[in-house]
């Protein structure tokens, strides 16, 4: 798969070699481009899509929670966990780009802004791609969120809820609500899995194994782990908070982490290409280099150098 490997800074490339990467670039732009818009349009139900309608129990206690704003809005989840760490990304690949020129060479735009297309453009792909698999399954599961029947306000005399005395699941569908705004109804309809975990998890965990491949700097390695850290409370704050704000069943935010950490797991092993890596990491996940082999150079020389730069 060439998706997101085609770009290599390489001189003296034949005329055909640059017509073929740059066709694989547009090509990977393009498929980029075209995830980005899709997540976005389905995010924010442009595509008038209608979740599945399950009916429920009408003494179904988890579904009878009050309405809640957002504690953490979607906003600032892009914040925290898209564009923190991009920019973080980007600093980094910076420093690594400064530190590795060669004496007397002058700053290579295409190269640097190749590793961050490399690195950063796997990172949103993978947060777009996300995003898609978990609209896609609010809208097959179309599991009822905990404040369903705040938003929905049943016709209770019009459903019959009983029989012989015994509550019985009535499948209905927003006929049957009081309610009046629709787009809260649609969204009530959309529990199953949290995409404010599936975000914040896909975040914490790519930024994490990034971090442990690419922070190289071994007297800054309290400095990694503070980021690591910080990056993992943000995740399970904004999860919990989905939890605490009734905006999903427990079992959402737990199905919308698991999806993100499997995403960002995959898009690591299979797709991310870096140029420097931590020896036991190359080993042990397989990430590759960008020329396909180990990492290539003496970590302990490297990291000498690069410190006494630094520092």
């Amino acid at each position: 798969m060439s998706f997101f490997r085609s770009v290599y800074v390489v001189d003296n490339m034949s005329s055909s070699t640059r017509m073929c990467r740059a066709v694989r670039i547009i090509l990977d732009v393009g498929i980029f481009m075209a995830v980005s818009i899709l997540a976005g349009l389905m995010s924010f139900n442009k595509l008038r899509i209608k979740p599945t309608v399950r009916g429920f129990f009408c003494d179904d206690q988890s579904l009878m929670y009050p309405y809640r704003p957002d504690t953490v809005s979607i906003g600032l989840v892009c914040i925290l966990c898209v564009v923190t760490p991009a920019i973080l990304m980007a600093i980094i690949e910076g420093i690594l780009h400064y530190q590795s020129r060669q004496k007397g060479e002058g700053w290579n735009h295409l190269k640097y802004a190749t590793t961050c297309y490399k690195t950063i453009g796997v990172f949103l792909f993978g947060m777009g791609l996300t995003q898609i698999l978990g609209e896609i399954g609010k809208l097959v599961v179309g599991r009822l969120r905990p404040h369903f029947f705040d938003v929905c306000k049943p016709d209770y005399n019009k459903i019959d809820c009983f029989k012989n005395n015994v509550s019985v699941y009535v499948n209905v569908g927003d006929q049957y609500c009081t309610g009046t705004d629709l787009s809260l109804l649609t969204d009530a309809r959309k529990s199953f899995l949290s995409n404010h975990a599936s975000t914040a998890f896909f975040g914490f965990t790519f930024f994490t194994i990034y971090l442990q491949v690419r922070f190289i700097w071994t007297r800054l390695e309290i400095f990694r782990l503070l980021l690591q850290s910080v990056s993992m409370v943000v995740a399970l704050y904004v999860g919990f908070s989905r939890i605490m704000d009734y905006k999903h069943h427990w079992s959402d935010v737990l199905g919308g982490a698991v999806l993100g950490t499997m995403v960002a797991i995959l898009k690591v092993r299979f797709i991310l290409v870096l140029p420097y890596h931590r020896d036991s990491w190359d080993r042990q996940y397989g990430i590759r280099s960008a020329d396909g082999s180990g990492i290539h150079a003496d970590k302990g020389n490297l990291e000498s150098q690069e410190m006494k730069e630094l520092l």
